[in-house]
């Protein structure tokens, strides 16, 4: 089997991360021009106090973010048809691996059947015995079940793209689900359909996190990107929403929480925060 060249480059990468980054440093920037703590905050009131010099630098600079912001998003769409076009191509070797050590595993079995019938025809060795030594010989094989496991685990890194994850919302003997995450949802503007279940072992001590699978990842995009407007609600200030991460993305989400809260320990006249996979940082007002 070939190897597959990947034209995407780690730059294409790096460039997805930072990609919406400019517009929201000058949203931050805007919201603290403006002497507000939140967005909710920012009002026609608010803006009418303003003067006209500070009005028109946040507007120069609005503009000029929103106009880089095009062209990355333009070079974005270009990466992702990129990655959409490799993954096909990625299942499609996956399908044509999975044949290629199916036929091997038949070749090494025949090898093996072979090596017995000459063992037993020279008189050298019973057949177990010959059996034995040829299975130890041989080139471990994959077994059906262990690739259909592989393919399975790909599927699932497709369908964790679609879902999101709940934690702090108040677990109840008796609970209707649906309706509690409705509220949620409604608390950041958002209607959309879902699924939603716990998961986890029941606790006493806590409420065991909620996965809720949506029909897109574009959904996700948008729910995760109002979550932190939760701070602001009554009923769910202490509730958070997190895209469904994998072991691997979860060990390395910790390493950033964990720097992140030493950052802003170390450096108390400025706020560190996590966007895109990054810690950014702004100054405090």
């Amino acid at each position: 089997m070939e190897d597959v060249v990947s034209d995407i480059t780690g730059d294409d990468l790096d460039f997805l991360k930072c990609v919406g980054t400019g517009m929201n440093q000058w949203s931050e920037k805007f919201m603290t021009s403006m002497n507000c703590n939140s967005h909710k905050d920012v009002s026609k009131d608010k803006l009418m106090r303003q003067s006209k010099e500070t009005l028109v630098k946040c507007l120069l600079e609005g503009y000029q973010a929103a106009r880089a912001n095009t062209e990355k998003h333009e070079t974005a769409r270009v990466c992702f048809e990129k990655i959409k076009s490799e993954l096909i191509t990625a299942q499609r070797s996956v399908v044509k691996l999975q044949q290629q050590l199916l036929d091997l595993q038949a070749e090494q079995l025949d090898a093996m059947s072979t090596v017995v019938d000459t063992a037993v025809d020279k008189g050298l060795q019973s057949y177990s015995q010959a059996l034995s030594q040829t299975i130890q010989k041989s080139v471990p094989v994959l077994s059906e079940q262990k690739l259909k496991k592989a393919v399975q685990e790909a599927v699932t890194d497709d369908d964790r793209s679609k879902n999101v994850v709940i934690f702090g919302l108040q677990e109840e003997a008796s609970e209707d689900l649906n309706i509690k995450i409705t509220a949620l949802f409604n608390d950041v503007d958002e209607r959309p359909r879902f699924e939603a279940v716990r998961v986890g072992e029941l606790s006493e001590d806590r409420s065991r996190p909620v996965k809720v699978s949506l029909r897109n990842a574009d959904i996700v995009h948008q729910i995760l990107v109002k979550a932190k407007n939760l701070r602001n609600s009554t009923a769910h200030r202490r509730v958070y929403i997190a895209p469904d991460r994998s072991p691997e993305e979860r060990a390395k989400h910790r390493e950033l929480v964990a720097e992140m809260k030493q950052l802003n320990s170390d450096h108390p006249d400025k706020h560190y925060y996590i966007f895109s996979g990054q810690i950014l940082s702004r100054d405090k007002a």
